[in-house]
């Protein structure tokens, strides 16, 4: 949410409207790894999606967007390195042993 508020109030500075009435499709999984799986498989898409829009907003000098989604982009790569720490841990220790570490 707190990407979403920095995007709007961007786009509201613009003097843009945000469009909020179309979210991503939510995917959840039937258990832990698949839901981490789903979890991967959406921040490498939003990863995408941003280096794709940062490109953009510095081919129109667009500096100061750019750099809002280079903040929003380290968030996401962030996710991914936790994402990806579950996941090891859960192929080392197994993953009833990996739940009962959690609180």
């Amino acid at each position: 949410m707190k990407h979403a508020e920095k995007l709007i109030g961007r786009i509201l500075f613009l003097d843009g409207t945000p469009e909020v009435s179309k979210l991503g499709k939510i995917v959840i999984g039937a258990d832990i790894p698949k839901q981490l799986a789903n979890d991967h498989e959406a921040e490498m898409g939003a990863i995408k999606a941003y280096n794709e829009v940062i490109k953009l907003a510095g081919d129109v000098s667009d500096f100061a967007t750019r750099e809002i989604l280079e903040n929003i982009l380290m968030d996401e790569d962030r996710h991914i390195d936790e994402i990806e720490e579950l996941q090891d841990q859960i192929k080392q220790m197994t993953l009833p042993i990996f739940l009962t570490t959690q609180t």
